[in-house]
């Protein structure tokens, strides 16, 4: 499927550049690819950070958009989080794709 294509032109590039060839041109698709996963994971994050606090607010009976400024905070702190995940899931990649070369040259 698309992604075996992927994951073999990513292999190809990687091989050129170990046998010291030119390195890849940067690939564009991946960037835009990466963006509006950064974009999404924001927004997602912040929006889990808004509906968490309506719902403490919600849940404690008080009303639900009471302290504005606490949803502003919990939005920017969820959009926050779900930027870490996609760094941490981008440096779990790294480091399995690392061990994994590590174990085939043994």
């Amino acid at each position: 499927g698309r992604g075996e294509v992927r994951s073999l032109e990513k292999e190809a590039r990687l091989r050129r550049v170990q046998e010291g060839g030119p390195a890849p041109k940067w690939d564009t698709r991946e960037a835009e690819g990466m963006a509006a996963s950064a974009t999404s994971a924001a927004l997602f994050g912040g929006g889990l950070g808004f509906l968490t606090q309506v719902y403490s607010n919600a849940v404690r009976q008080l009303p639900v958009l009471r302290k504005p400024w606490e949803h502003g905070l919990a939005s920017v702190v969820g959009a926050g989080f779900g930027l870490a995940v996609i760094d941490m899931e981008e440096r779990l990649r790294v480091y399995i794709e690392e061990q994994t070369q590590a174990r085939s040259r043994k």
